[in-house]
């Protein structure tokens, strides 16, 4: 379930943002090949990069593995 929900909702996440790849990227200090491969679920991140990615989109870490 997780491997599913993960990469669409981050993308989703990023999109309703309005945020490009690069610029999460540059903002999050997470290089930009690894948040391509976290949208396409090819990479998923370690718990500190989670934790990065939920404080950048003010979502809880839940909300990304589908349990919020």
């Amino acid at each position: 379930m997780y491997r599913e929900i993960f990469p669409t909702r981050i993308k989703e996440a990023r999109k309703k943002t309005g945020f490009t790849q690069r610029e999460v990227a540059k903002e999050t200090g997470i290089p930009l090949s690894t948040i391509a491969k976290y949208e396409t679920g090819k990479l998923e991140p370690d718990l500190e990069k989670l934790g990065t990615l939920a404080d950048f989109y003010q979502k809880p870490a839940d909300y990304f593995i589908g349990r919020a």
